[in-house]
Formats: structure tokens, C-alpha cells, sequence
């Protein structure tokens, strides 16, 4: 294969720089333009960039090697007996889908067959949208499972709780450990940070052949990092709103009136003891109102979660602003200008290629 060599500008060149530098009598910079030399062969990806000199005719080149070529995602395919899959194409591959609706809670006593009561543990960000969620759609499904709040005594979330209808006379507010203990679902919305000081708490209280919930899966990393597992008695399962819980419950009550709307959620099944993991997981989903729910796994979701928020929204983009209003002063360019420029390139052309 011959080998192929393309020029391409930066994808994060700012459009309005040099215009906003015309119009600044005081300053003369110009960020020095970037080309990407690419060349291609069977056994090798480089890359080369290279920066004009200021008006030396030197230049500076720097040869970065790729790494192996990335592979495949993994279609991650998954049955259930329950609700309706559906196979979706994105970008060319293969993925398994579950579409949600105030129609399919209905389907709900079956998907949760076995299931009595569902205690959600937590009332942070997750809680109160989740467990209310579950509490409208079994409602509406005229199911009598039980959505039972647990909390540390003492907490000052029991007043909350109570404001919304959850109360320790109706049976669906309780201790932490109680609640735990006589759930056939624990949904685990506590802090990560709860999680890893408290699982084996946790998990002595669960009953044999319950179902363990997530919303995130930051407890399996934590777990393999000590060499450790789950239980081997209990299915554990995912189901993980992409937006947080204001936003959940908020859009689930307007979705009200026409069929449904809400935040999108992966799932994951990550152990079944029993057979039942997958239909229990959609159902949950569902009942959250998640239009459109996509199956992945425990740990991809954790490993994906972290890198997105912490490597990309509260790291990469914080260093990226620092760097830019760096680069522009210590070439000349004003604090106030430099600043202009760099809020109009992080909301705009780097907005744009994050988000792609």
C-alpha cells in the first residue's frame, strides 16, 4: 500500500482571532498556524506537525508514533422476555437498543416478577429522582411492590423524604440496614466514596438471591483493585441515567402527557444468579423514563464515566483554558484580550470538537 500524505488545518484553530488582533493597535500577535503531515502504511501510523518559525523560515517538527489501531467496540447483545430489542447501526456497527414509554409500564409486574419491595438507598442526586420515578410507574402499572427509602438515622434527608410522600407509617422510609435487609432490589445511590467504606456492610445484608442496583460502577474498580468480587449469592445489574437526578425526575413529569420523555440510560448485567438481571435492569429503566435504553458493562461504564467528567469536562477543558490564555499573554496579547479569545474559542471551536 502506497503510503498517503494529506495537509489539514487544526481542528482547533480559532476562527475570530486574527480579527479580534487587527482591531488591537496596542498588540501584534498571531498564533502560528498548524499543519498535519500523515503518513500512512500497513504497519505504521505517524504523524507529524509542524509549526512555521516567526518569520525565520525555521520550523519545528515533532514526529508523534500512534498506537496499535483501535479496535471494534463490541456489540454487546443481550435477551430479554419482557420488552421489545431492537438492533440500531451507528457509525457503521451494531448495537442493541430498548426504546421506553408510558405505554410499556404495563409490562412492569413482569419485568420486576419476584420483586416485592425495591429499596433505594441514598438520597443525593440520583435518589429522590429515582425513587420517585418508581414510585409514579408502578403507581400507573397498578403494581403493589413497595419503593422504600433507607437512610442513615439521623439524617436530615428524612425530612425530604417525607415531603414528597415517602413516611416511616406507610412502610417506605426506614433505616439504612432495615431497608437493605428487606429488599429484593437495593438500588445503591449512595457517594462512591459511602460505597467503598460500607460494602461489606452491605452486602452481609442483602438476602440471598436479591438483586443489587447501580447506578454507576465505581464499586467494581474499587473491588478489583483490592482483588475482590460481589457476592456470589445475588445478581448485580446497572442502570445509569446519562444526566443528573434533577433532570431525570423533571423531565419524566413533563413527559406526562405525551407518552414519555426523559434522559437516555445504559444498563449493564454483570452477574445473574437467577436469570431474571436483564428484564429487572429494563424494567428499572423504564420506569426512570428513559426513552431509549443501551446495553454496556459494568466496567466500561465506570471507565468511560471517569474519563468523560474527569479527564475531559472538569480536567481537559480546565487545562486547555489555562493553556490558551497562557499562550496568548506570554506572546504579547492583553490579559482582556487574551481572555476574549480564549472564552470564544473554548465555547466555540473546542465546544464543537469535544462534543463530536
Amino acid at each position: 500500500m502506497a503510503a498517503a500524505t494529506s495537509s489539514i488545518a487544526s481542528p482547533l484553530s480559532c476562527p475570530s482571532l486574527s480579527s479580534s488582533l487587527r482591531s488591537s493597535k496596542a498588540t501584534s500577535f498571531a498564533l502560528p498556524s498548524i499543519s498535519f503531515v500523515s503518513s500512512t502504511s500497513k504497519s505504521l501510523r505517524s504523524l507529524t506537525a509542524t509549526v512555521p518559525g516567526n518569520g525565520t523560515g525555521s520550523s519545528l517538527s515533532a514526529r508523534m508514533v500512534a498506537s496499535s489501531a483501535v479496535r471494534a467496540p463490541v456489540s454487546l447483545d443481550f435477551e430479554t422476555s419482557v420488552f421489545k430489542k431492537e438492533k440500531v447501526s451507528l457509525a457503521g456497527y451494531d448495537e442493541y437498543i430498548v426504546r421506553g414509554g408510558r405505554d410499556l409500564f404495563k409490562h412492569l409486574p413482569d419485568a420486576f416478577k419476584g420483586i416485592k419491595q425495591i429499596g433505594v438507598i441514598g438520597w443525593g442526586s440520583q435518589g429522590p429522582a429515582q425513587a420517585q420515578n418508581l414510585r409514579d410507574s408502578l403507581v400507573e402499572a397498578k403494581s403493589d411492590i413497595v419503593v422504600k427509602i433507607g437512610l442513615r438515622k439521623g439524617s436530615k434527608s428524612f425530612e425530604e423524604a417525607r415531603a414528597v410522600g415517602f413516611t416511616e407509617e406507610s412502610g417506605t422510609l426506614g433505616d439504612i440496614w432495615e431497608t437493605i435487609s428487606g429488599s429484593d432490589l437495593v438500588l445503591l445511590l449512595i457517594s462512591d466514596a459511602a460505597q467503598a467504606d460500607n460494602y461489606e456492610k452491605i452486602f452481609s445484608h442483602m438476602k440471598p438471591n436479591s438483586i443489587l442496583g447501580l447506578s454507576h460502577g465505581f464499586l467494581l474498580g474499587h473491588l478489583q483493585s483490592m482483588g475482590l468480587d460481589f457476592p456470589k449469592n445475588i445478581s448485580v445489574v446497572a442502570v445509569c441515567p446519562k444526566g443528573m437526578g434533577p433532570s431525570v425526575r423533571r423531565l419524566y413529569v413533563q413527559g406526562k402527557e405525551i407518552n414519555g420523555a426523559g434522559i437516555n440510560a445504559s444498563f449493564a448485567v454483570h452477574q445473574d444468579v437467577d436469570g431474571r438481571a436483564a428484564d429487572v435492569a429494563l424494567g428499572w429503566s423504564v420506569a426512570l423514563g428513559s426513552p431509549f435504553t443501551f446495553a454496556t458493562t459494568l466496567e466500561q461504564e465506570y471507565k468511560s464515566d471517569i474519563f468523560g467528567e474527569r479527564g475531559i469536562l472538569l480536567g481537559a477543558v480546565h487545562g486547555i483554558v489555562e493553556s490558551l490564555f497562557r499562550r496568548y499573554t506570554e506572546n504579547g496579547m492583553s490579559e482582556d484580550l487574551a481572555y476574549k479569545n480564549t472564552v470564544e474559542c473554548i465555547t466555540g471551536t473546542i465546544s464543537r470538537t469535544i462534543s463530536t
